[in-house]
């Protein structure tokens, strides 16, 4: 397995791959940004986002942005392979640049709280809309 930043010739198949394990009724998907093809592309261009490949098929990848001011990272936008699920591969990938906190919002209605518990996220902070988990390991 190589885990690696994306880079533009991955753009293609990161959409593909984003497009084939995120389902817009599921309850994490809380944004139309994250079945946007653009918005993608322009994570890759910006060195935002972090692929898995093996056999030169992507396995997993997440889109972050990283908060200046509050010196943290932002996790906006992951998926996993379903048959990479259950294996730790999302911690695998948030390591390759867990220098600060990792934040992520979940909807407080979304079953991913129930991950982000059982997978040693702290619960932050939560509001009536959204659980905001910390990763920092």
């Amino acid at each position: 397995m190589q885990i690696a930043l994306a880079n533009p010739t991955h753009i293609s198949e990161v959409v593909s791959f984003f497009n084939e394990n995120l389902d817009r009724n599921n309850s994490a998907v809380y944004s139309e940004e994250f079945l946007c093809p653009l918005g993608i592309n322009a994570a890759i261009r910006r060195k935002q986002m972090i692929v898995a490949i093996v056999e030169g098929q992507v396995v997993g990848a997440f889109r972050f942005y990283r908060k200046k001011t509050q010196k943290n990272i932002s996790l906006y936008q992951f998926a996993i392979s379903e048959i990479y699920r259950g294996q730790g591969l999302l911690k695998k990938l948030l390591k390759t640049i867990n220098d600060l906190p990792i934040i992520s919002l979940c909807p407080t209605d979304s079953y991913l709280n129930d991950y982000y518990y059982k997978s040693g996220w702290y619960l932050q902070e939560q509001n009536e809309e959204f659980n905001m988990w910390i990763f920092n390991d």
